[in-house]
């Protein structure tokens, strides 16, 4: 059966974060063990809870100190973090108002709190994936109810600019009630940062798009997208650590798609399909999330939501990319909107929005498989979390 009336609209209200599209590893920071970092997380609610949270990640015990508000904001969702020269920033969209999206910037300090920079507002736009290209001075995001595609530039101080360029998608796929329109969805650039895609779940079809860094403008590739299967419902993609693959997760079939890389073209091959499933039976109510990878790339992780709520953990082969399910763990929660491994590897911190909670996973890193800790966090559907 399809989504709940409640989950749609969440769904479209919430987003997802930052270079988690590019690759959930590069998301790593190459940090000391023993250090201390601090771990955003995004909630999508209104009122007096609602914005971004800050906690303190104690890598010896595998815990977060209590999150707390550092940033009120309604509507939350997805964000991105960066570094540079040293200074840390955070980047979110929300609403300023009904039917107006906004971004926000921050200077992060390194007690967690957060220091406005400055907040640009976009008429009928829901931001969805916010994300940093590889050289941090361009963002680009998409809205998922308004089908529309927007880069925007970061100067020095992390000012961010007007909207540079901005593209409506056109289209619709063949599922009766998700794909009547298109519904842009995940932001990831190219090893090269060469090209942006956008995982479009309405339509079926990953956009491509060049960009130029210096200035964050947008140009349609000749080959302007990648064809799904119908029915799939693109939502995330992320590249392998060694740039050979893409894999997209497909939230309406619930599968993984092995794309091969072709940099100098600008295009993907198809090259294998994974169910995230056990049974086929249940993918009318499933609906597949987040792909990630450990550092090594020897791992890729992914889950189902809705009838199954489940963590699906693969091994990638090394010569081909070829990805095989090795664990699938019960959430014990609902909706795993987003997660994120742990500067050492050793947890994966899993946001899950409906169960109104972060839950530490411990992991080994020999053979990717994930355990659930006693380690949990209150925050209000929480739709993201992030260290920097």
């Amino acid at each position: 059966m399809p989504p709940t009336s409640t989950q749609t609209n969440m769904t479209r209200r919430t987003f997802l974060a930052t270079s988690a599209a590019t690759l959930a590893a590069t998301q790593l920071h190459a940090a000391p063990a023993n250090s201390v970092q601090t771990v955003y997380i995004a909630s999508s609610t209104k009122g007096p809870t609602a914005g971004l949270y800050a906690s303190t990640w104690n890598p010896a015990t595998a815990t977060l100190s209590s999150p707390r508000l550092v940033a009120p904001l309604e509507s939350g969702s997805f964000f991105a973090v960066g570094s540079q020269a040293g200074k840390h920033r955070v980047f979110s969209g929300h609403q300023s108002a009904p039917k107006v999206g906004a971004l926000s910037g921050y200077k992060a300090s390194p007690n967690g709190d957060l220091t406005l920079i400055n907040t640009i507002t976009v008429p009928e736009f829901d931001f969805v994936h916010v994300v940093l290209d590889h050289t941090q001075r361009c963002l680009v995001t998409a809205s998922y109810g308004t089908a529309k595609v927007m880069s925007v530039k970061i100067a020095p101080d992390g000012q961010l600019s007007a909207p540079v360029s901005q593209f409506n998608i056109t289209g619709s796929g063949p599922h009766p009630t998700r794909q009547t329109a298109p519904h842009p969805h995940g932001v990831c650039f190219s090893p090269d940062n060469k090209f942006v895609f956008i995982n479009d779940l309405g339509t079926d079809r990953i956009m491509v798009y060049r960009i130029n860094p210096a200035t964050a403008e947008l140009t349609p590739h000749s080959t302007p997208y990648f064809q799904g299967a119908p029915g799939s419902g693109p939502r995330h993609l992320a590249f392998h650590p060694s740039g050979k693959w893409a894999y997209s997760v497909n939230e309406l079939d619930s599968t993984l798609t092995q794309l091969a890389w072709n940099a100098a073209k600008g295009t993907f091959t198809l090259t294998s399909t994974t169910s995230t499933l056990l049974h086929q039976e249940d993918v009318a109510g499933a609906r597949a999330g987040e792909v990630i990878f450990d550092p090594s790339g020897r791992h890729l992780y992914s889950c189902n939501r809705g009838s199954i709520d489940e963590l699906v953990i693969c091994s990638v082969a090394p010569a081909t990319g070829k990805i095989t399910v090795v664990q699938r763990l019960p959430l014990e929660a609902k909706e795993a909107r987003h997660y994120t491994l742990s500067p050492d590897g050793g947890s994966l911190l899993v946001a899950e929005q409906f169960s109104d909670r972060v839950a530490i996973f411990a992991r080994n890193p020999k053979d990717g498989t994930l355990k659930l800790t006693p380690n949990t966090y209150p925050v209000t559907t929480p739709t993201c979390v992030l260290f920097i």
